[in-house]
């Protein structure tokens, strides 16, 4: 690859700086939202750990980066890349552990709710897997914590397994959501703001397979680059549910005011809530869309 095409470590530094810095910003703020809402639910804890993990990845990619890619690694960047390594799996699975808990709250008690229980607890599972056998591999082959730059190279497997992981809980997190949709009445508007926040998760698809690439070329810059960007985006996905249900009260309670005061005493607006029906108390959280 060409060396104007590949980033530099500032490059890498800054890149990652600015992704994490918006992605914390996000879910701080949503983390906070919900709180003041005391709507807290589980989707909220994972959205904790994934942003958990977001803060321990970008201190490690400065501590990574501080050293010279072609001098001989010492403890600090080694226990980087391993931190690195573990955030990254934490983190991606942990914001879709996140959407898949709000489908889980959303859905009605039906055969769609029974699908997205056992979905989460297979997310749950791949996560776990997919960290453990990393962690295995690069504990048992020590080499290369000796050889710069410093990298753990998976087999090609490993990447082409995670590709299909990724592809897979993405679909699952844009069909469930489109099945509830069949269920409910809502108005074109809102159903499609509704299935648009849930298919950014395709997006994370595709950062998947560019990561891949990097992952099996074993690019150690590109492959911490596109890993952090995946992870960042995803999280950031996660957070969108409550940022657009927000922005759409907001917005919405502004419509109503105005026309208010535009037609004080000729006409009378109604404002209604549109729940999807359910027997979870937090079933109705974040579909409360004023109409």
């Amino acid at each position: 690859m060409s060396g104007i095409l590949h980033p530099s470590i500032v490059g890498l530094r800054v890149s990652v700086t600015i992704v994490h810095t918006c992605t914390i910003v996000l879910t701080s703020w949503r983390l906070w939202y919900k709180i003041i809402q005391q709507r807290w639910w589980w989707e909220d804890v994972w959205a904790a750990t994934a942003l958990a993990a977001v803060i321990t990845s970008g201190v490690s990619v400065w501590i990574f980066s501080g050293t010279p890619m072609d001098s001989k690694p010492w403890d600090g960047p080694i226990i980087a890349y391993w931190l690195i390594m573990i955030s990254f799996t934490i983190g991606l699975w942990s914001s879709r552990l996140s959407m898949m808990c709000s489908i889980v709250r959303l859905s009605p008690p039906t055969r769609i709710r029974t699908v997205a229980c056992c979905s989460a607890a297979a997310f749950g599972a791949i996560a776990i897997a997919l960290l453990i056998h990393k962690c295995w591999f690069c504990a048992r082959n020590h080499d290369w914590e000796e050889i710069a730059p410093l990298s753990c190279s998976l087999a090609s497997s490993v990447g082409i397994t995670q590709v299909i992981a990724d592809f897979l809980s993405d679909m699952t997190l844009v069909v469930l959501p489109a099945q509830i949709l069949h269920q409910v009445k809502l108005p074109r508007n809102q159903r499609i703001l509704f299935l648009s926040v849930f298919s950014g998760s395709l997006m994370t698809t595709l950062l998947s397979i560019v990561h891949v690439v990097f992952f099996i070329q074993a690019d150690p810059i590109l492959k911490i680059l596109t890993a952090q960007l995946e992870m960042a985006f995803s999280v950031i996905v996660c957070d969108l549910l409550p940022i657009v249900t927000c922005l759409y009260k907001v917005l919405r309670s502004r419509d109503l005011d105005l026309s208010h005061r535009r037609y004080p005493t000729e006409s009378m607006f109604l404002t209604t809530f549109v729940d999807i029906p359910s027997s979870d108390s937090h079933a109705t959280a974040e579909l409360k869309f004023i109409t």
